[in-house]
């Protein structure tokens, strides 16, 4: 799973996968800003059929929190 958002959120920022690591975050790079994260936050919930609950979304802003909580909604 972690692979597979890795990918989306380089194909959505339009950047190379190299540079999506667990500890990036938004901001760290121009392509990940607040816009970049909501079609991130959407792209992943369209592609892996799953809901980010409302009161997360906020917490959503990095690779890893972001993998965290697919991991825990898919299980």
């Amino acid at each position: 799973m972690e692979t597979q958002v890795k990918e989306i959120i380089a194909r959505v920022l339009n950047v190379d996968l190299a540079l999506i690591t667990n500890e990036l975050s938004s901001g760290d790079i121009p392509e990940w800003d607040s816009v970049g994260n909501l079609a991130i936050i959407s792209t992943i919930e369209q592609e892996l059929e799953l809901e980010f609950p409302l009161e997360d979304l906020f917490d959503l802003t990095s690779v890893q929190s972001i993998v965290d909580e697919v991991n825990s909604l898919k299980s």
